[in-house]
Order: structure tokens, then sequence, then C-alpha cells
């Protein structure tokens, strides 16, 4: 089976510490070494945090070789921010619920950025168990984006695990509305933030509340009422709460693999009304994207082109397994992967989407 090759460009200049080569070791380690050389992984960040040097910590994520080192940064940063307070006993933990709204609305329509009741999710993760063994924790009300998770720095990062106000989460993580467009279905991310104390032998949150099954049917219920509006349709699709630090990549993850069936779905049945089957073709570029085109050779006017912007911690096999799992589900016989990196663009300053009638020179040149 033909794999995407990989598109990124990781790593640069040496940085003047071992946090990068301590990283590739924790990622690559064999699962006897792993926890070893993960635990020093750990301690070395939790070091250079102690000292003011977040810089470093940052300066190795960016120059991190590979995706899986870039991983293995991530959690060592996740586990240095929650260290246990020996004195009084217990870890403080902040943590993040990433949700995915599915809208679409009859005219413009603004979601506001907090819900108006916060208490009755709290209700339902301390009856559910949702987080684990922590059973002392607040939530705030405020909806928060992305970017503004993915640009905080480690030291408020630490600060907010440590502090555990829910007054300092919004504060630093504001509101931000969802703005609809009229006769567009698409998929936003927001987050729910909060924070709670538990022992510091119980699992981190990626192993204690990984079973959303039990309650998050429940919970999609609660926020889709609490942001209902009039014409508006909306699905709200909640996924485990992490770590803030690696939070924000697994709610990025979750929002591209919804838009990626909605933009599936719509898009092959256009093509079956009005072609037949599509050719499904998947290739890496040189941007750092996974583009997923779908065209036809009995219908040159007819092309949909979806891309995937690769975060430096995707796991690329992940990426093209959503991609393929979903065309197989929806009986899409003939898919293409192109095994070598694409430009991102053609020679008239397009998008290169690569069309079904320019497959067979894709393997000696890029079509232009």
């Amino acid at each position: 089976m033909m794999h995407l090759p990989e598109p990124r460009q990781f790593g640069g200049a040496s940085v003047n510490d071992a946090l990068v080569p301590a990283a590739t070791r924790a990622a690559h380690a064999d699962a006897l070494e792993a926890p070893r050389v993960q635990a020093m992984l750990r301690k070395a960040v939790a070091a250079a945090l102690a000292r003011g040097a977040e810089q470093q910590v940052l300066d190795a994520l960016r120059l991190a070789p590979d995706a899986a080192s870039h991983r293995a940064l991530a959690a060592a940063l996740a586990g240095a921010i929650e260290e246990a307070d020996e004195a009084a006993g217990v870890v403080a933990r902040a943590f993040a619920l990433p949700v995915v709204l599915v809208a679409s609305a009859e005219r413009d329509t603004v979601i506001p950025g907090v819900l108006a009741d916060v208490g009755a999710v709290a209700a339902l993760f301390e009856r559910a168990h949702a987080l684990g063994p922590m059973r002392t924790f607040g939530l705030s009300n405020a909806l928060c984006a992305l970017d503004a998770l993915e640009a905080l720095p480690p030291a408020s990062l630490t600060a907010l695990a440590r502090g555990l106000d829910t007054q300092a989460l919004q504060a630093l993580l504001p509101p931000a509305p969802v703005r609809v467009r009229r006769g567009h279905e698409q998929a936003h991310l927001r987050f729910v933030l909060g924070a709670g104390l538990t022992a510091p032998s119980a699992p981190d949150l990626t192993a204690a509340a990984a079973h959303i099954g039990p309650w998050g049917t429940e919970c999609a219920r609660l926020l889709q009422q609490q942001l209902a509006a009039p014409g508006l349709q909306l699905l709200a699709l909640p996924r485990p709460p992490r770590d803030l630090v690696r939070a924000a990549h697994a709610g990025r993850f979750a929002q591209l693999e919804v838009a990626w069936n909605l933009f599936a779905s719509n898009a092959v049945r256009r093509f079956r009304l009005a072609a037949g089957d599509p050719v499904a073709i998947v290739s890496a570029h040189e941007d750092g994207d996974i583009r997923v085109t779908l065209s036809s050779p009995f219908a040159e006017d007819l092309t949909e082109g979806f891309a995937w912007p690769l975060h430096p911690a995707d796991d690329l096999a992940a990426v093209e397994a959503v991609i393929r799992d979903l065309l197989t589900d929806m009986r899409v016989g003939d898919v293409r992967i192109v095994e070598r990196v694409l430009p991102a663009r053609r020679a008239n300053g397009a998008p290169l989407y690569p069309l079904a009638d320019e497959w067979d020179r894709l393997a000696l040149e890029a079509p232009g």
C-alpha cells in the first residue's frame, strides 16, 4: 500500500541544552527504557521552568526533529506543570474540554462565548466521574478559542495550574463568540476550562478521562440547550478533557476530523448526483498541507478540494488513516496516494489540487 510522504520541515539550528536530544530519546525509546527517559525529560523541563528559562522549552518544541519528539516534549511540559506539591500531598491540574460545534443557521448568527449554566455541566462531571478521581474542581463558563489557548506561554500555564482559580482562567482565556454564516455548515472549536485538585498518585487526565461514552451524550445535550438560538442548527461534539498543554492539539485534530467528514459527505454526494463516483487523490504539499482532491475525467468543471494543515505534533499515519477510512466507508473506490511531496501552488499561483486527468504525470513532475 502506498503512503503519504512527510511534508513538514522539522528541526533547525542546534540549541545549547539537552532538551532536544532528550526528547528524541524519550520519543523513540523501547518499552523498557521509555519510563526512565520520559521521567528524565520531564525533570529537565521542570528545571528549565523553575529557573525561568521557558524560552528554552519553546525553542526545543520548535526545533524538535520529528512529530514524535514534539509530542514527547509536550507530554513532559504537561507533566512538569502538574508537578506535585509535596507539602500539601496534592497535585493541581488545570484542564480544557475541547468541544467541536457543528453549526448552520437560517441567517447570520452569533453564538455567545459563555455557558448560561456551567453548574449543570460541573454537576454532570461530578455525577459521571468524568475527571476520574478528581473531585474538587471548578469550571469556567467561558468558551475559549484555540488561538488563545495556543498563545499561552509555559509560565502562564503553570500559574493557572497551580492557582486553581477559574476567574484567572477566564481572564487569560476570555470568551470567544462563534459567528455562524447563513447557509454554511461549519465545524467550530471551543474549549470549556477548569481546574481541580487530586492526589499525586492519580492518573493524569489522558488516562482518567479518556472514556467519554458514559457522559458525552448528556454533555452534548447540555451544551446544545445552553447555546441554542432561533434558526440555529447546532450539534455539540465534546471530546475528553486534557491538560492545557495538549488540549489545543487534541481539539484541533478533532475539529479537522469533523470538518473532513462534513466536506466528504457533501462533496461525494454532489459528485454522485452530477457525474458518478469521484476519483480521490490524497497528496502532501511543501507548505505542510495534506490535501484531498475529488475530480472526475467525465466532468472537468467539477472539482472539490479539502486541506488538512499538519501540526508539528500530528501523527501523519493517523491523519492518513482518518482520510482513507472515511473514503472507504463512503465506498469511494478510486483513491490514489501521491508518494512524493508536491508544491503548494501551481505555476499560476493557484493552490495545487491535483486532478484525475493529471495523474499520469504526477510521478514525473508537478502539474502546472
